[in-house]
């Protein structure tokens, strides 16, 4: 709408009317422009995560290969030890103490019919050279015979291998013994007996349990 005012000097027209506000467009985001002015890269490459692969699936293969080596190399040293252990193991029925085997009858004998038992095993009567041998045999029965005579010469006790008797102290002989008593006592057995405990004299025609020994190897 127009309106126009007059005077003598001069004619001044003013204009009088609404005026629509227009939205200013917004500026694109630098970034946004900056990604649009910017060449496309190509996309990355995927050689790495490739090469990652592979190295992770050749460091499985050599610790397979290693264990692999392992448990053979265990296996055969198991073997080995198993065939050694049965190779050195004592009869059925014995009984082992270190590198000896001991078979403790159940019946009785004098003491050569119990020698001859052992003999026909492959064994002698057990010849006993130390105090932890003769603690151990002590626990398998009250008296058994034992590889000892002095048949050849009355008090010089000798084992059933040539070896003397050890007098020394390291075995135990029962209170008193020996005694030769009854008339002779040329054979020797083992006590385990209360009050009556270590090596004893005793008649060679008397029946009583035996022990037998036999070495491995």
């Amino acid at each position: 709408m127009a309106v126009f005012f007059h005077s003598a000097q001069s004619d001044v027209a003013y204009e009088v009317g609404e005026y629509q506000q227009f939205p200013r467009p917004e500026p694109e985001p630098v970034a946004a422009a900056a990604a649009a002015a910017a060449p496309k890269r190509p996309p990355r490459s995927n050689s790495r995560h490739l090469l990652a692969v592979l190295l992770s699936f050749g460091i499985l293969c050599v610790l397979q290969a290693v264990l692999n080596i392992l448990l053979r190399v265990g296996l055969s040293g198991s073997t080995e030890k198993g065939v050694s252990t049965e190779e050195e193991a004592c009869p059925q029925g014995w009984r082992q103490l270190g590198s000896s085997c001991y078979y403790v009858s159940s019946q009785r004998r004098n003491w050569d019919g119990s020698r001859q038992d052992c003999l026909r095993r492959d064994a002698d009567l057990v010849v006993i050279n130390s105090r932890q041998e003769q603690d151990f045999l002590a626990g398998f029965a009250m008296a058994a015979w034992v590889g000892m005579t002095d048949r050849q010469e009355e008090g010089s006790w000798i084992w059933v291998d040539g070896t003397p008797v050890d007098k020394d102290g390291r075995l135990l002989w029962a209170p008193g013994q020996p005694d030769d008593a009854y008339g002779g006592e040329d054979c020797g057995d083992l006590r385990a007996m209360e009050m009556f405990v270590g090596l004893n004299d005793f008649n060679c025609s008397a029946r009583v349990r035996w022990i037998c020994e036999k070495l491995l190897g």
